[in-house]
């Protein structure tokens, strides 16, 4: 396989990367901001039926069913994740686009010039080693922020403040 061919496949594999990025930010998004709603229409909905006094006889079930939903978003870190992987997905539908369009921008005159006779396959090289370094550092650091945000969504866990008597950010 000849070097041109394996940069093409490497190119192809980031791009591929690139879009499960996006794919899986999208469905993720999805699933959590679904929840995330229906935790928000608990929360807020059960207290202001409790705080209008309304269905008295159902307090304390809808008080416990607000707690259960504070306490599941809190502890899943739902609203945290849902920010990250929907961030990460739009980050990831960003860079395989501006890679492709710089990438074919540059690429069409050159192969304008190839078609009438040019030699400019070590410039096509150049070209696709950029658009290579520019999509595996773009997914790298989308896949570290993605990994930091994760981390403090752990530390937001600890009940160490609590523990302490101080309250959390």
């Amino acid at each position: 396989m000849s070097h041109s061919n394996l940069l093409e496949k490497e190119l192809d594999e980031l791009y591929k990367e690139a879009d499960r990025g996006r794919t899986e930010g999208e469905r993720a998004g999805n699933v959590r901001r679904l929840v995330a709603y229906i935790l928000k229409v608990i929360a807020a909905g059960g207290s202001l039926v409790v705080a209008t006094g309304l269905f008295s006889d159902w307090h304390q079930q809808l008080g416990i069913a607000v707690l259960v939903a504070i306490f599941f978003d809190t502890v899943s870190s739902n609203h945290k994740k849902l920010l990250a992987t929907v961030e990460a997905g739009y980050a990831f539908r960003a860079l395989k686009s501006k890679v492709k369009r710089e990438f074919n921008r540059e690429a069409s005159t050159l192969y304008t010039r190839k078609n009438k006779g040019e030699d400019v396959d070590d410039q096509i090289d150049i070209l696709m080693k950029e658009a290579h370094v520019a999509l595996s550092e773009g997914i790298e650091l989308i896949q570290r922020k993605k990994e930091a945000s994760d981390i403090d969504a752990l530390k937001a866990l600890s009940l160490d403040q609590e523990r302490a008597g101080m309250s959390p950010n």
